[in-house]
């Protein structure tokens, strides 16, 4: 099936070139430069890849003949004809954007220039694939009905998931649940849907969403952590995403939590960082609650055991978070998922002064801050793939393989 894609190819930055058959890489390239830099002129878009200026009027014409990017007004007083303004077409482009947990399912539809046009969620813990595939039908339906966009400019669907999500050991799993791990995610959602198909583990999929509509538009360089019914850790290394040799980096979840501390009990740090770990925490302190709405900690009944809570996951977390800090040297750490923002906050500020305390003689250590993008940062970033992969730069496409 030529529209699944398990692993999407980052982007390789604004660089054109000239060279033969590279025409498809030369107009992403260009597409990518309206998107981040409109509106802007073709001299612009001819300095920022470094093709020449027939080359860009070519694209240009194409990409408005193909309707995924409009004029907007002209530049005035200069010499011969004013030159046109372009920016990109919201309505160019629409994505269908999955994210996939063990507490909940969240669907977004995203325009091409990032808006959100639609969103609805599905509040159920381990929810088994036939269930979310019916819940993205239905609503597929819905759209149908409700017409809030072109149908046929839908692009694709972008998944973010857990890695592993069926057989990681969690508190009240049903075994019926380990029909994840014996399904591949996009070639099911892509036969179902008719649409195209791409998968990234959720973690990542967060940090692309808060690189495109949170911290990104400060830090090139940062890390995410997520935390969410269970926790991740996403890359971006220079604007981009990074997923390692095996497409398996920022596995913190399952690093003993004993590994840089003394830290009484045995287990891995995910047990005691999570909603999942929340939810437990509380519990145990005679407050039940189920879902991220739930946590209040302005509520008396609650804000002692969430403020314990809170420091005890910013001890957890201290020492692989001063071991990434050392080893990558990013701008800043972020924390975001669904855990509320009052708690994100709140965890920033603790490990913020351990890592102080702690790294004395560290030459730099990155702020810990609460993500910029919303709770929705997974599904947003997961169908940011759906552009990537069929709009904007690819490295491969410069690649000779054996296939034509």
């Amino acid at each position: 099936m030529d529209w699944v894609q398990k692993t999407p190819a980052s982007a390789d930055g604004l660089s054109g070139t000239n060279l033969e058959r590279a025409g498809e890489h030369n107009q992403r390239v260009i597409l990518q430069g309206i998107r981040a830099n409109g509106p802007v002129t073709r001299t612009d878009l001819s300095a920022l890849s470094g093709l020449t200026p027939a080359a860009v009027a070519k694209i240009t014409n194409r990409l408005l003949d193909e309707k995924l990017i409009k004029r907007d007004g002209k530049i005035l007083g200069g010499r011969g004809q004013p030159a046109s303004k372009f920016v990109i077409r919201p309505d160019g482009a629409y994505a269908l954007g999955l994210n996939i947990d063990r507490d909940h399912t969240t669907l977004v539809t995203m325009d091409f220039d990032g808006g959100v046009v639609d969103r609805t969620a599905m509040e159920t813990h381990f929810a088994l694939p036939e269930d979310v595939l019916d819940f993205v039908l239905k609503t597929i339906e819905r759209l149908k009905r409700e017409k809030p966009f072109i149908m046929k400019r839908l692009s694709g669907i972008g998944i973010g998931i857990p890695d592993r999500l069926g057989d990681i050991p969690l508190p009240n799993k049903p075994p019926s649940y380990e029909a994840w791990s014996r399904i591949d995610v996009c070639a099911v959602f892509a036969e179902a849907l008719g649409l195209p198909a791409f998968s990234e583990n959720d973690a990542t999929a967060a940090a692309i969403g808060e690189l495109h509509f949170g911290s990104g538009r400060m830090h090139q360089h940062f890390i995410f952590t997520l935390i969410s019914a269970g926790l991740g850790c996403g890359l971006i290394i220079g604007g981009q995403p990074y997923r390692g040799a095996d497409g398996r980096s920022g596995e913190i979840a399952f690093l003993s939590r004993n590994l840089f501390s003394d830290l009484p009990g045995d287990g891995i740090v995910q047990d005691h960082v999570s909603l999942y770990a929340l939810y437990a925490y509380l519990a145990e302190q005679g407050v039940k609650v189920a879902t991220p709405g739930e946590i209040s900690p302005d509520d008396p009944r609650q804000a002692a055991a969430i403020a314990a809570w809170t420091d005890r996951a910013a001890t957890e977390l201290l020492g692989t978070a001063a071991v990434i800090n050392g080893v990558l040297n990013p701008e800043a750490h972020i924390i975001g998922g669904r855990l509320p923002a009052a708690l994100a906050e709140r965890l920033c500020e603790r490990l913020n002064a351990l890592m102080a305390a702690r790294l004395p003689q560290a030459p730099c250590i990155a702020p810990f801050r609460p993500a910029k993008a919303s709770e929705d940062a997974a599904p947003m970033g997961a169908a940011m793939l759906v552009f990537q992969n069929r709009f904007l730069p690819k490295p491969e496409v410069l690649m000779k393989t054996g296939t034509v």
